[in-house]
């Protein structure tokens, strides 16, 4: 526990650093015929990358080939909540001889079926620890409350959190520097650029300044105006 009380210490006399982002980013396996549907390169700060797939169940149009996406999800809850009790009972001077947990879910797929919208897809959520310690009801169910309230899974699964979806439709670089000429108005190849290096639809009028990918940067550059 020493790490962690030395990194608590310092947090709370600098509150800025208890801010994080966290970021993954994954890819539906489109070029796969059989096996896991879907792949992600995960970092750790010792093991290196790991890499993680899933898979849907037969029933859902997978192939049964990888933990469910929503295995893994009910595993990271497992793993954040007894880390975050066990954590919070080691700084209680409890130890602990055994450590379980268990989740036990009904769902209901009539939403998920595309048959009728709006039902919930999850009726009854279980969490059941398993300890074995020498400490009493008490102190024990002290180390829950502190987890109940302090663990991030928990903190998700019981808090509305509404995500900020974008699609972004990417352009294959071979035909990313075609795209910057075309116009969003009129949708013709009729973007031409300046001479100040922003870009007119000959056609329409539309004046714009179109970027494409990081990657693609070098098409951005000014061409001869148009006569």
């Amino acid at each position: 526990m020493d790490g962690f009380k030395k990194v608590q210490n310092e947090y709370k006399k600098d509150r800025s650093k208890c801010k994080k982002t966290l970021e993954v980013k994954g890819r539906w396996r489109l070029n796969v015929e059989y096996g896991p549907q879907f792949e992600i390169k995960l970092e750790t700060e010792r093991a290196g990358q790991i890499t993680v797939l899933t898979d849907e169940t037969i029933i859902l149009g997978g192939g049964g080939t990888a933990v469910h996406p929503v295995h893994y999800c009910m595993v990271g809850f497992c793993g954040c909540f007894s880390a975050a009790f066990a954590k919070w009972a080691a700084m209680a001077d409890i130890e602990l001889r055994k450590l379980d947990i268990r989740i036990i879910a009904d769902i209901d797929l009539t939403t998920g079926f595309g048959i009728e919208d709006g039902i919930d897809a999850v009726n009854d959520y279980k969490l059941e620890i398993f300890v074995e310690s020498d400490a009493n009801m008490e102190e024990l169910n002290k180390v829950l409350e502190h987890t109940k309230r302090r663990c991030f899974c928990m903190y998700c699964i019981t808090t509305p959190i509404m995500p900020k979806i974008e699609m972004i439709v990417e352009t294959p670089e071979e035909k990313a520097e075609e795209a910057v000429f075309i116009c969003p108005n009129c949708f013709n190849k009729t973007m031409v650029f300046l001479d100040d290096n922003t870009q007119k639809c000959k056609n329409c009028g539309t004046t714009g300044y179109f970027t494409l990918q990081p990657q693609a940067k070098n098409v951005s550059q000014k061409k001869k105006k148009f006569k």
